[in-house]
């Protein structure tokens, strides 16, 4: 299962995910794009906080290789 963290500053997006709204993060992959497909569960960690949640969408490149050779992937994910 793979992992996607919310940024400390960005406390309104974890709030909004914890109440049941869907919320679209970016996360980089380095090794394989299989854990961030659409319907697959992903831990979404923020500060100390950790919840489970479900991709519904389609994964979105948002750019294709970072410069340590991942690809940074837009996620819609809602909470399971």
């Amino acid at each position: 299962m793979g992992s996607v963290t919310i940024p400390s500053e960005d406390t309104i997006t974890f709030k909004d995910f914890s109440e049941g709204n869907s919320v679209q993060v970016r996360t980089v992959v380095r090794d394989t794009q299989k854990e961030f497909e659409k319907g697959k569960t992903v831990t979404v960690v923020h500060l100390d906080h950790e919840a489970k949640g479900r991709i519904v969408s389609e994964p979105l490149v948002i750019e294709e290789k970072t410069e340590d050779g991942g690809q940074v992937l837009s996620l819609i994910v809602e909470k399971v």
